[in-house]
């Protein structure tokens, strides 16, 4: 069993078990954690899921409409790609691992189905020091439902101990976290309360006793000790006088440790400054490199980590798919500033790089055909390349 986190890391009684909280509750309530984890898994969805055909000469081909791509486009009933892409991504990034089993409507058959199951409520099973052999879940009923391991797939980066169970970002945010949520809760209160949250307490006693002065104690400490009873009133009787202090959150440092935190959850999900955001530090130059690094940097090694996976718990297990694969397209997202694209395209065709149909399939667009498929050469005006081969002589080539 894996289990949940203490939010504030000190209070483990019965009366302070609202402070339990799973990493499926601080993705629910912490905001910096839930767009970073947002973010990353919807941008993984969005992204075109093909299924390719490897042949023997090392070429590959889209393939559509047989069973893995039927798999792929409805992997549960009423569900689209783009639904459990989002469901498996959101699990590793906020628990590290994510679970789903190959349904089967005849055990002769390629799975037709993929289901996700949720990870709270899993169990790992095995021999100490070996693989996982059966999975258990409560996902559906209060009695336990055990699932062999090859029934299944397990997205998860493995543990530095080798385990095949990941660690959660989260865990490595643990002792980030509890200060954001005491933060939170001490913001809270302050609002709640309405007045400020320290004050000097003196006696007007020139020589107390040990015996008051234990007991003004213990009543300013069951008044205001803890974030949650920041701001709160105390009375202390006639022998004593409060002064009120000038601590403010500025003062406590609260806007900079919160800003603190931030930085860390984007760092642990290399999704740093204007990725997660964050525009603190942000210039025209440097978000817009940044953005353009969030495909080619940071999305990519999910999307290796999802079709691998599928790769070899999947498709390499069942004889009807051996020779398919599975690839994440990043065509549309790595296209580029449209300007720089039309004049990238401008200067292929004019050196004779590309034909003009290539550069409109590139987009998307469909082929002319005629001269539009051949190679043509900047000179007067644009000219065949083949014209060239064909001037052998090197007398001057003509102007159309």
């Amino acid at each position: 069993m894996f289990p949940p986190m203490w939010s504030d890391g000190t209070r483990y009684g019965d009366d302070d078990s609202r402070y339990l909280k799973s990493y499926e509750q601080i993705y629910r309530s912490q905001p910096v954690i839930a767009a970073v984890v947002n973010k990353l898994s919807r941008r993984i969805a969005a992204l075109p899921l093909d299924a390719l055909q490897r042949n023997a000469d090392g070429s590959r081909e889209k393939v559509t409409g047989d069973s893995l791509d039927t798999l792929v486009r409805r992997p549960m009933p009423r569900w689209s790609t783009v639904h459990w892409i989002n469901t498996v991504a959101t699990s590793l990034l906020v628990h590290g691992n994510a679970v789903c089993a190959k349904v089967r409507s005849d055990r002769d058959l390629p799975p037709d189905m993929l289901w996700p199951l949720d990870w709270g409520q899993m169990s790992a099973y095995g021999e100490p020091g070996g693989t996982i052999e059966w999975w258990g879940t409560t996902q559906f009923g209060d009695q336990e439902r055990v699932i062999a391991a090859s029934d299944t797939v397990h997205f998860a980066w493995p543990s530095p101990s080798g385990s095949e169970i990941g660690v959660s970002p989260l865990e490595q945010l643990g002792v980030t976290i509890r200060i954001e949520d005491a933060a939170q809760r001490h913001q809270t209160a302050m609002f709640n309360n309405g007045i400020r949250p320290s004050a000097a307490v003196t006696l007007e006693e020139e020589n107390p006793s040990p015996k008051k002065l234990q007991m003004a104690k213990e009543m300013i400490e069951g008044g205001h000790r803890g974030m949650d009873k920041a701001g709160s009133w105390v009375f202390l009787g006639a022998n004593a006088k409060v002064q009120p202090l000038s601590l403010n959150a500025v003062e406590a440092e609260l806007i900079d440790q919160r800003q603190r935190s931030w930085e860390e959850i984007a760092a642990v999900y290399d999704m740093a400054g204007p990725l997660s955001g964050d525009l603190t530090h942000g210039t025209y130059s440097n978000v817009q490199v940044i953005l353009d690094s969030l495909y080619r940097d940071v999305v990519p090694p999910w999307t290796t980590l999802i079709t691998e996976t599928l790769q070899a718990q999947l498709l390499d297990q069942e004889p009807a798919w051996v020779d398919r694969m599975l690839r994440f397209d990043f065509t549309d997202k790595l296209r580029g500033d449209p300007l720089v694209m039309a004049q990238v395209d401008k200067s292929d065709v004019e050196a004779g790089i590309r034909t003009r149909d290539e550069a409109r399939e590139a987009r998307g667009l469909t082929a002319m055909g005629g001269t539009a498929a051949e190679l043509t050469l900047a000179s007067n005006n644009q000219d065949l390349v083949r014209s060239l081969s064909n001037n052998s002589q090197g007398e001057e080539l003509p102007a159309d």
